[in-house]
């Protein structure tokens, strides 16, 4: 079997910036940001939306947004020792650890675009766990965030 790298796969890059208090897609004038490393199968997230649905003697007429709980999203990426993990710092103009997550996926197939992107906005850590794996030591994350950009053409940080 041959070794694989930490730092050479193609799913996906996920690189992080310390977020800023705006619950925007906001950093501190030279925000630390840095590659966590490329995601491994399995990366997963939610945004869901509750509507309730207006009646009219009975009849449905129309929807209102109800609420909308806030994002998660949960990745593995292979461990190695690096200074490029989020520290578990309190973000600018907030009173928790806060970063924004951006995720990079190549489109190599089109010359002129670079790839496709999704970003968490405001994302404060749950869970950090390492694994001990045949084909390679992993450390996956769950983060909660504020927002999701989804399917973007242009990559803020990565």
């Amino acid at each position: 079997m041959g070794e694989r790298e930490v730092r050479t796969q193609l799913e996906g890059e996920l690189r992080w910036v310390q977020a800023s208090g705006t619950g925007t897609w906001s950093t501190a004038s030279g925000a630390a940001t840095a590659l966590m490393g490329y995601v491994q199968a399995g990366l997963s997230t939610n945004k869901v939306q509750n509507f309730n649905t207006m009646t009219d003697r009975g009849v449905p007429k129309h929807h209102k947004r109800a609420d909308a709980p806030a994002p998660e999203v949960t990745f593995t990426v292979l461990f190695g020792i690096t200074a490029n993990y989020p520290p578990q710092i309190t973000a600018s103009g907030m009173s928790v650890p806060a970063i924004h997550l951006e995720l990079k996926m190549r489109q190599d197939e089109f010359v002129t675009a670079s790839g496709l992107y999704y970003r968490w906005i405001g994302c404060v850590p749950l869970s950090r766990q390492f694994g001990e794996a045949e084909a390679g030591n992993t450390l996956a994350f769950s983060y909660r965030a504020l927002a999701i950009d989804e399917y973007a053409g242009t990559g803020y940080i990565a």
